[in-house]
């Protein structure tokens, strides 16, 4: 047999490390990363270019707020401030499609109506014995304003409005009970607002004890309010720091 057929039928050997099946994995190990990096590359151009644009923009919007309330051009006053100065809320709910709230305008210090005030302190009784009732006649001790006024046993009101009403009488009785009534005259009725109750001791060196009533009401122009002791001869203390009205 010729040796051109041992060579061909001779079994092959191993290709080596040149050889076409040991570089194919590779070189596709290499294409793939190169194409990874080109389209990693490529994202972040286009993303840089996306904030660029959109920088840009807003730039030229906030350039375009500045000029429509930028400084006025009569020397060196500043009558307009900038949208961003005059209110950031205002710049932010623009941004996010909201409405810009106004602000509530404050009132000035003429604009506030001033509350009426008045405490009173007593400066008389009188005891009426057909109806069994002791009544206070009052005096201001503080005032300040015109919507309320003291008459003698009653104080009138004014101005309409909400009220803090309060009373206390400072009893010296030994009546086992003592009280007060404070009550309202008007838009053709008469209703009470508060009363107050206390017990009293029986011996006379210790029968003190004050009856203190407080609430808030709604009073209209022409109320008549009074205090009234639901007993005749009552005995209480007219100092000012013992028994007092006031509203």
């Amino acid at each position: 047999m010729p040796a051109s057929s041992s060579f061909l039928l001779a079994p092959k050997g191993p290709q080596g490390d040149m050889g076409g099946p040991v570089r194919e994995p590779a070189l596709s190990v290499a294409l793939w990363l190169s194409w990874g990096a080109a389209l990693g590359a490529v994202a972040c151009a286009m993303a840089l270019l996306v904030q660029q644009t959109e920088l840009q923009s807003l730039r030229k919007e906030v350039s375009r707020l500045q000029r429509s309330g930028g400084p006025s051009q009569k020397g060196h006053e500043y009558p307009w401030q900038s949208f961003w100065e005059q209110s950031p809320d205002a710049l932010e709910a623009w941004v996010n499609g909201e409405r810009p709230r106004r602000r509530r305008a404050l009132p000035t210090q003429k604009q506030k109506k001033k509350r009426s005030l008045l405490h009173l302190v007593p400066i008389n009784i009188t005891s009426k014995e057909d109806s069994d009732v002791t009544e206070v006649m009052w005096q201001p001790a503080l005032r300040r304003g015109r919507g309320l006024e003291a008459q003698g046993y009653v104080v009138r009101v004014w101005d309409t409005g909400v009220y803090l009403l309060y009373s206390q009488v400072l009893f010296h009785d030994v009546t086992f009970t003592m009280g007060q009534v404070v009550s309202r005259e008007g838009q053709g009725r008469q209703e009470t607002l508060f009363r107050c109750v206390c017990s009293m001791p029986s011996d006379p060196d210790r029968a003190y004890n004050s009856c203190y009533s407080a609430g808030v009401f709604h009073l209209h122009q022409g109320d008549i309010l009074s205090v009234v002791i639901p007993r005749a001869r009552a005995k209480f203390s007219l100092s000012p720091h013992g028994t007092f009205l006031g509203l």
